[in-house]
C-alpha cells in the first residue's frame, strides 16, 4: 500500500513537471520601460490566414521611438522593405499606414523575447511572429 502511495505521488509530480514545462510564456503588456529591450533585430515569419504560405520577415527597431525597418520575403519576387513606425497602444506595438497594420504582443521569459500578432498588408493578412536576435 505504501509503495502504491509513493508511486502515485511520483506520477503526479512528473505530470506536474511535464505540464509546467509545456506552458507558454504569457503575454506581457508593453510599457515605456520595455523600449530599450525592444531595440535591435528580430527575425521570424508571416503567413496567410489560411496557412497556404509562410515567408520570412525581419524587423529592425533602431531606437526607443520604435522607428525602424521591416523586410518581407516573398516566394516569387525580391524582398520588400519599408519603414516601421511603431507606437505603444493598449500594451501592444501598433504600426499602421492607412488600412495596413501590424499589431504585436510581447512575450518574455527564460531570457527570450518574442513579438507575436497579426498583420494586414495590401490584400494579405494573417499571423506574424518574430524572435529577438541576440547580438
Amino acid at each position: 500500500m505504501k509503495k502504491m502511495l509513493i508511486l502515485g505521488c511520483l506520477v503526479l509530480f512528473l505530470a506536474l513537471v511535464v505540464l509546467l514545462g509545456c506552458a507558454t510564456v504569457p503575454i506581457k503588456s508593453i510599457t515605456q520601460a520595455d523600449l530599450p529591450d525592444l531595440k535591435g533585430k528580430w527575425k521570424g515569419f508571416y503567413q496567410s490566414r489560411d496557412g497556404s504560405y509562410i515567408q520570412p520577415v525581419e524587423l529592425e527597431i533602431f531606437n526607443e521611438g520604435l522607428k525602424g525597418k521591416i523586410t518581407y520575403s516573398h516566394a516569387d519576387r525580391p524582398a520588400t522593405s519599408s519603414p516601421f513606425n511603431g507606437k505603444i497602444e493598449n500594451g501592444r506595438i501598433i504600426h499602421s499606414l492607412g488600412d495596413q497594420y501590424i499589431n504585436l504582443n510581447l512575450r518574455m521569459g527564460e531570457g527570450k523575447m518574442k513579438l507575436e500578432g497579426d498583420y494586414r498588408i495590401q490584400k494579405y493578412e494573417g499571423p506574424i511572429s518574430l524572435d529577438k536576435i541576440k547580438e
